[in-house]
């Protein structure tokens, strides 16, 4: 008897966590976009995963079941009633997905608008993000009519640097004209570590590295 009241009462919590879940965030249903004739996907992740969200109104939601299009470079949730696409009607400030924080209202540069979402590589005084984007890259094959299609992945670093944000290639000199008051020390740091520029913890370490200086 006990074991069935306790099991009565797991489902009613359960159902009300639900119920407060859709009441709190709310979501507008979507027409998701056919790509049938492009090969490939233009979600980041293409089953749903797990992830905090924080949207612009201060609200916070832990243990979302997310999905990020990096082709549309949009944030969508899981629908609880049947498993679809919903939208946040309240714009999204920030989520972490996938072990990675991503973030919002920076700047606008290049194609990317305050609206963009960017993942932060090193939060110090002077910050770096990447970009990881899709585009659809058309291809026409020799001797035929047909163009194929299929989604590109894209990355492009940024540095955040005195409210601006500014194209940043992994690379020795981009590091020394980033940190140009104090290039001599960063130099050192470099020749002393021999850091792989491709890593984005060993790009951290140069960042963290100036920042106590």
């Amino acid at each position: 008897m006990k074991i069935f009241i306790i099991s009565i009462l797991f489902l009613f919590i359960v159902n009300v966590c639900k119920a407060q879940f859709l009441q709190d965030i709310q979501g507008r249903v979507i027409t998701e976009q056919s790509f049938t004739d492009v090969i490939g996907s233009p979600f980041f992740n293409n089953e749903f995963v797990i992830g905090n969200v924080v949207l612009t109104n201060g609200d916070k939601f832990k243990d979302v079941l997310l999905k990020y299009s990096s082709y549309n470079d949009e944030l969508f949730f899981k629908n609880p009633k049947d498993g679809s696409l919903l939208s946040f009607v309240v714009p999204v400030k920030s989520f972490e997905l996938l072990g990675e924080t991503y973030m919002s209202g920076l700047p606008a540069v290049d194609n990317f608008t305050e609206n963009s979402f960017y993942v932060l590589i090193v939060d110090t005084k002077v910050k770096l993000f990447v970009k990881n984007y899709k585009t659809i890259l058309e291809n026409k094959p020799y001797n035929s009519a047909s163009v194929e299609k299929k989604f590109e992945d894209n990355k492009t670093y940024y540095v955040f640097k005195e409210a601006k944000m500014t194209r940043f290639k992994p690379s020795k000199k981009d590091l020394l004209e980033t940190f140009s008051d104090k290039s001599s020390e960063i130099d050192a740091f470099l020749k002393k570590e021999k850091l792989d520029f491709k890593s984005n913890d060993d790009l951290a370490k140069v960042f963290q590295y100036y920042s106590s200086l």
